[in-house]
């Protein structure tokens, strides 16, 4: 078993045009696919989380003819809001979700809509079978294979890059009010608490932190 990183870039014409409005508007910032319910041919159910107010992101939805279901959670003002969607799928959407639907291969979400209008996400299968998804892969959208491993990892758990130590300290720093607001706690503190010194908390928090963003952002 493998997981793979990838990074789709379509075309005008093969892009979704929610997507190509979040890619001529970049303050809304990426746009995450959480969950989805396909039906091969039919329709998609869709969870996303959209990065910025339902205005004017909405209005522009409703004007997708292929939308047929759109139910917009409470705006957070901090959070943006969440977004279900029932959409009919085109030619255009239906070779994409093939390629990537295959019951040899699992999609790890969430599937991320850039604002420079590319999409990223994981996927995990054999090499064979994860080989047949990126070559089904419809004309008009460009594949780049980001990043390999073996196993299925960081893919579903984010901290699956820390070395046990750095766990104990990322452990300790959250449990003495660290990564609280506002600060409870000094990097001092975490050291004495895993019984090390100031600058080697201070290292291992670093290079944890530097794992997780990695990780939580696709090593862009």
């Amino acid at each position: 078993m493998k997981t793979i990183a990838l990074r789709l870039d379509p075309d005008e014409a093969s892009r979704h045009p929610m997507h190509a409005f979040v890619a001529d508007h970049p303050e809304f910032g990426p746009t995450r696919l959480l969950q989805w319910n396909p039906r091969i041919g039919e329709r998609n159910v869709l969870l996303f989380h959209i990065d910025g107010p339902p205005e004017p992101f909405l209005p522009v939805l409703d004007g997708v003819d292929t939308a047929e279901v759109v139910e917009p959670s409470a705006e957070s003002a901090v959070d943006g809001f969440y977004l279900y969607v029932r959409e009919r799928l085109t030619e255009r959407d239906r070779g994409l979700v093939e390629a990537f639907a295959d019951e040899n291969v699992v999609v790890v979400p969430p599937v991320v809509y850039d604002t420079d209008g590319t999409m990223r996400f994981s996927v995990v299968g054999t090499g064979d079978a994860l080989g047949s998804a990126v070559d089904r892969t419809p004309d008009g959208v460009d594949v780049s294979i980001r990043r390999v491993r073996s196993g299925a990892g960081t893919a579903v758990d984010p901290s699956a890059g820390l070395t046990e130590r750095q766990r104990d300290v990322v452990a300790a720093a959250v449990d003495a009010g660290y990564y609280a607001e506002p600060r409870e706690a000094t990097v001092a503190d975490v050291g004495d608490r895993v019984g090390c010194a100031p600058s080697t908390a201070a290292e291992h928090l670093r290079r944890a932190e530097a794992t997780l963003v990695r990780t939580v952002l696709g090593d862009r």
